[in-house]
């Protein structure tokens, strides 16, 4: 899928996120890790964010701490409404496209997010443990373990 698709969602986290995390971290100061999850619905209608103080992941649709700021639903509903080629509610090749150029954005996002923040609230950027998933759907668990890999290493 052609990046530039999602160049409008791109500016918007790179704009906001690091307001959001801020916020997470902030909760999250007298901790000594956190997870972060970016959870999509099957059909990619938007994000929130879910955090924890653990780095059990697997167990993220349990997480009671949540934010669900504007932009990361709807920029993102705009380019899946205006995918009509690709069917949201199956699996497909281009479906996974779509998820697999999704997660290279947050990750670039992610990256993007500088070290300060981090030590802002006693936190190493390897502390927080970053991923991105389904609340449930197609590629949930495909998601789930890519994203773990890409989000977290090195820039």
């Amino acid at each position: 899928m052609d990046i530039t698709t999602f160049e409008q969602f791109s500016q918007q986290c790179s704009e906001n996120l690091p307001k959001e995390i801020e916020k997470i971290l902030n909760d999250a100061k007298d901790q000594k890790n956190c997870a972060i999850g970016f959870i999509t619905t099957d059909d990619f209608y938007g994000f929130y964010l879910a955090w924890d103080y653990s780095k059990d992941i697997f167990e993220f649709f349990e997480w009671k701490n949540e934010l669900s700021p504007t932009f990361l639903y709807q920029p993102l509903v705009d380019i899946v409404d205006n995918c009509e080629e690709i069917d949201f509610c199956s699996p497909s090749e281009e479906k996974w496209d779509f998820a697999q150029t999704l997660l290279s954005v947050l990750d670039k996002n992610i990256k993007e997010i500088p070290d300060e923040l981090f030590h802002k609230y006693n936190f190493k950027r390897e502390d927080i443990l970053f991923f991105a998933s389904m609340s449930d759907g197609d590629y949930m668990d495909e998601m789930l373990s890519i994203s773990e890999k890409m989000f977290n290493t090195s820039k």
